[in-house]
């Protein structure tokens, strides 16, 4: 037990944002009535350093003030009334209970007490098992796959504009030949603890129409609860980070929308996420528009132009970029697109390997895999949260500064890069 604490132990990193950041993150713009399970500690965690938002908006959060003889004796009904009476004074449009450390290890029941909270109180009520343990992603897929389920229980598709010849559902006339509709796109995955508050999800919706379609909800950042059930009725959805991925698929299987993982960058790969979305569209078949990963062109993916490695004579160096795994591997495929040719490697601290990792790319378990990697990774150049210049090893490279917010908090809000506007190909 010894060997496998000290393998966790982080000596120059902080601690990372937890998963009951994530599903607040997620939660913050729908009017639901978060209560976080705890003493008060991991409520201010997410108020003070994981939400940058939280001094710019409304938000309603209560913080159960667990006492040691509640815990001890499992007085899940203490709660209970607690939050029945905020609900009451409140009138939310939903009610989440979260998890922390000491509850997880004493088993509370989020999800049942979120269950008895519905039926005393009539509102729609979600019980997340978050335990402080585990990183923010895994709180970001509880959260979108909860209210998936919750508030998107049946497939609601488009309606379809009747064809020249064609009689309308429910006996109406023929009408004239009209423009196809545009493909509908929500966008899962964004939320400030990793594209931080600088304006990358308007930067997202604007790119969206501009390049003919329809933006949906757009998951975690500026929707509402009539977004999430609008949901069902997109043709597409993308995927622009890790904790999303999930949802995605199991948008796929309860209501058949194909999904398309990639972050558009500014350059061709916005081109290739693009001609991407449109392809999964009009086929119904999910893919990745991710050049240099294993599931690179999954699905039938267009949009390269077959340019890829052209350039400068780079081609011995190498980078290694850390960070999300979707934002870390859009941006290795925008580089790639832009003629860099040298070897990138991922690595991520946050999540389990996916589908589209590289031969290479690295999940890394705890801070002493990363400081083996950048150590023996022989690197020319890293790219990630500045906090990684404290890494052993790190000086050996050149250090492209790009802060991951769920790292750093807001100390380098600043540096938080914004792919649409950015010309990544500057950065190496």
């Amino acid at each position: 037990m010894g060997g496998v604490a000290l393998s966790r132990l982080s000596l120059f990193l902080p601690s990372f944002a937890a998963d009951y950041s994530g599903v607040c993150s997620c939660l913050f713009d729908l009017d639901f009535l978060v209560v976080m399970n705890d003493a008060a500690c991991c409520t201010r965690n997410y108020v003070d350093y994981d939400e940058p938002r939280w001094s710019r908006g409304k938000v309603t959060t209560l913080c159960s003030q667990l006492r040691t003889l509640d815990v001890v004796m499992g007085d899940e009904a203490g709660t209970i009334a607690k939050i029945v009476d905020a609900a009451r004074s409140t009138s939310p449009r939903g009610i989440a209970v979260l998890g922390s450390p000491v509850p997880a290890i004493t088993g509370m029941d989020t999800s049942g007490m979120a269950k008895e909270v519905e039926v005393l109180t009539g509102i729609p009520s979600i019980g997340f098992a978050t335990t402080g343990f585990a990183t923010y992603e895994q709180g970001i897929d509880r959260a979108c796959r909860g209210l998936l389920k919750k508030f998107c229980s049946s497939p609601a598709n488009r309606p379809r504009a009747c064809r020249p010849g064609e009689p309308c559902e429910g006996g109406g006339h023929e009408q004239p030949a009209s423009p196809a509709p545009r493909p509908r796109v929500n966008v899962l995955g964004i939320t400030p603890l990793d594209f931080g508050t600088v304006g990358t999800e308007h930067d997202l919706t604007s790119w969206l129409q501009n390049e003919g379609f329809e933006v949906g909800a757009c998951w975690c950042m500026g929707f509402s609860l009539e977004d999430v059930r609008q949901t069902p009725k997109a043709d597409v959805n993308l995927v622009v980070s890790a904790g999303a991925l999930k949802a995605a698929t199991t948008a796929e299987t309860l209501f058949g929308t194909p999904f398309v993982v990639g972050l558009p960058c500014a350059g061709k790969q916005a081109a290739y996420v693009a001609a991407s979305l449109r392809q999964a569209a009009a086929s119904g078949s999910s893919a990745y528009a991710l050049v240099g990963s294993e599931s690179e062109g999954a699905g039938g993916n267009a949009g390269t132009d077959g340019n890829v490695g052209a350039g400068p004579q780079r081609a011995n160096e190498s980078a290694l970029i850390v960070g999300d795994w979707v934002c870390a591997s859009s941006l290795r495929s925008a580089l790639h697109l832009e003629g860099w040719p040298g070897k990138i490697t991922v690595a991520s601290l946050f999540g389990k390997r996916p589908v589209f990792a590289g031969a290479e790319d690295a999940a890394i378990a705890c801070e002493r895999q990363l400081v083996d990697l950048v150590r023996n990774g022989n690197f020319s150049s890293i790219i990630g949260d500045p906090l990684l210049g404290r890494i052993p090893g790190a000086r050996a490279s050149r250090h492209v500064r790009l802060a991951h917010p769920a790292l750093s908090s807001n100390l380098f809000e600043a540096e938080v890069l914004r792919y649409l506007t950015t010309d990544v190909s500057k950065l190496l």
